[in-house]
């Protein structure tokens, strides 16, 4: 179950520019809240191309990513880049958990006094693709002057094809364009990733990040099956009380009865998805041996150690105590 989410500024950029979301929704057979949750690539690619055509523009990426910024669109991964300590660590930040909000992969690459933020789009090959990459371009240029409060200029943009609306990039992004190019790179001086974000907050920035690991984990868990996904939500939230199959379908943005379904299709029933996760969490709590049987049965949701020691044993054949032990 490989998920995608939409450019949350694409739509509302959209939005401003006068387009029905309900309407992109409707036509692409979903509900207009679906907009702002994890969709199958299928689902975000109809949208897609429904958006495509209502803007009527090709070059409509450009005017989303270069529209004022509002870093709230971006839930963890927008608060965690504006409260880094410079626009350097925001870049790498922003890179790292782009996923969460984006299709576009970012790599930064320092050459010399210059670093280059190479953009790619691995989806398939469709109308809007370029648009996608505009966005994310513009996205990164306007987060640079939002946050750092300085009129920041690329040195120049790279495009690895030659839109009919090129001669628009230099004006645009306020830099040399230059076409048929090994990537898609808006490049930036050095210097200006030293520059420090007015918002800087490094000990809020950090809980912002660890919040957006954890959302990785689970995104590309879901990539590998949702079998995969339920596991890593499981563990995120099997801390004294026990997840159950209503609270990890709201995490996975679905029905408890499409997430059964699923589940069903890949052989798997929650239940054990749960047993399974118990079982290698206490494991790894009996090995590092700093919790006492008593916190651990409560750490995995057991009312009392009892239980906890009826159920280790019925799954490995040894009592808690005696799997330390050999430990």
């Amino acid at each position: 179950m490989t998920l995608a989410r939409l450019p949350f500024n694409m739509l509302d950029g959209l939005q401003k520019a006068g387009i029905n979301l309900d309407e992109v929704a409707a036509l692409a057979g979903l509900e207009a809240e679906d907009l702002r949750k994890p969709l199958t690539s299928e689902q975000a690619d109809r949208v897609f191309l429904v958006m495509y055509e209502k803007a009527g523009n090709p070059a409509a990426g450009l005017a989303i990513g270069l529209q004022p910024m509002r870093s709230e669109l971006f839930g963890v991964v927008g608060f965690a880049g504006m409260l880094s300590s410079n626009l350097g660590a925001a870049l790498a930040r922003i890179a790292r958990y782009n996923a969460l909000v984006s299709a576009c992969q970012i790599e930064l690459h320092p050459v010399g006094d210059e670093c280059e933020a190479r953009i790619r789009y691995d989806g398939p090959l469709r109308p809007y693709s370029r648009s996608r990459l505009d966005i994310q371009m513009g996205t990164l240029l306007i987060f640079g002057r939002t946050f750092t409060e300085r009129q920041i200029m690329p040195v120049r943009v790279t495009l690895k094809e030659r839109p009919s609306y090129h001669a628009l990039y230099a004006g645009a992004f306020g830099c040399p364009a230059f076409f048929d190019q090994p990537y898609d790179t808006i490049v930036f001086r050095s210097a200006d990733l030293e520059l420090p974000l007015v918002s800087a907050n490094q000990r809020v920035a950090a809980m912002f990040e660890d919040a957006a690991e954890r959302d990785l984990q689970t995104y590309e868990a879901a990539g590998n099956g949702t079998a995969a996904a339920v596991r890593a939500i499981l563990e995120r939230q099997l801390h004294g009380d026990v997840p159950d199959i209503e609270s990890v379908s709201r995490a996975l943005f679905l029905s408890a009865r499409t997430l059964q379904r699923r589940l069903a299709e890949e052989g798997v029933r929650f239940s054990t998805l749960l047993d399974e996760v118990r079982l290698e969490m206490a494991q790894r709590y009996l090995s590092a041996g700093r919790a006492t049987l008593t916190e651990i049965a409560y750490l995995l949701g057991f009312s009392e150690p009892n239980s906890f020691f009826r159920s280790f044993k019925r799954w490995t054949g040894k009592t808690p105590a005696d799997f330390r032990q050999v430990r």
